[in-house]
Order: C-alpha cells, then structure tokens, then sequence
C-alpha cells in the first residue's frame, strides 16, 4: 500500500494495523543500525557500497540520510515533521540531530513518555508511506 500523494490529516487517518508487527521490527532495525539500508547493509559486506540509490547517490544511506536528507522523501519528511510538530510547539526548535536522537528511541528530557508513543506511531507511519522497506 502505497500513498503518493496525501494532506496532513490523512497522514494521521492511515490505519497501521494491518503493517504493526512488520513495521515494528523494520523500525526496531533501524534503531539497531541492522537493517536493509545501505549503509547497514554495507557495514555487513552485504553490498558493495553504503551510498544512496534514490537521489542522493554521493551519500550514504544512514538513518540520518533516510530520516532527514534524501531527496526522494521530502514530502513525507515534511508531513513527519509537521506531525511531530504538532504534538507540542516547542519540537519547532527541535534540530535534525535531535530528531534523529527521538527517532532512535533514545530518552531526553524533551520528550514525555506518552509523546514518544505518539511520535511512535508518526515514525511507522513515514516508514509505510515512503514505501523504502515495504
């Protein structure tokens, strides 16, 4: 299931019950820095090169480059942000290494427990709608 094309509100009405225990375990790869991106593939000597194949082909294919910077998914970038954004004001400040810090799980004094579910769930999202690991 691919969507090419959404608003903001319908990034939030997609139903993700149908992809829960295939996203978490993508998700949980990512965050494991194990999983079928480049440069995780690469760390593995399962390819023969980290860069990026979409856009960005002088980059590597790091969860950073995944989450914040290939060109290939700025739409959905912007609606995660956006989402993310609307959870509470202050993530405007938020910089990409911060967000990526969020995305990875890892606990700060910026984010409440209940809000990381929540950014959780935004997070599968971009997963399923970028369409890169399914």
């Amino acid at each position: 299931m691919m969507h090419k094309k959404y608003q903001i509100h319908e990034y939030k009405k997609i139903n993700l019950f149908h992809y829960d225990t295939e996203i978490d375990n993508i998700y949980m790869k990512i965050r494991f820095q194990c999983s079928n991106l480049n440069a995780d593939q690469f760390k593995f000597n399962f390819i023969s090169t980290p860069k990026c194949k979409q856009y960005n082909k002088n980059r590597q294919e790091t969860i950073h480059h995944y989450f914040m910077d290939c060109n290939k998914y700025t739409q959905h970038r912007n609606a995660l942000k956006q989402n993310i954004i609307s959870l509470d004001n202050t993530f405007q400040t938020l910089s990409n290494n911060q967000l990526i810090a969020i995305i990875q799980g890892q606990k700060n004094n910026l984010v409440e427990n209940s809000t990381y579910k929540k950014i959780y769930q935004f997070i599968k999202l971009y997963i399923v709608l970028t369409g890169r690991f399914v």
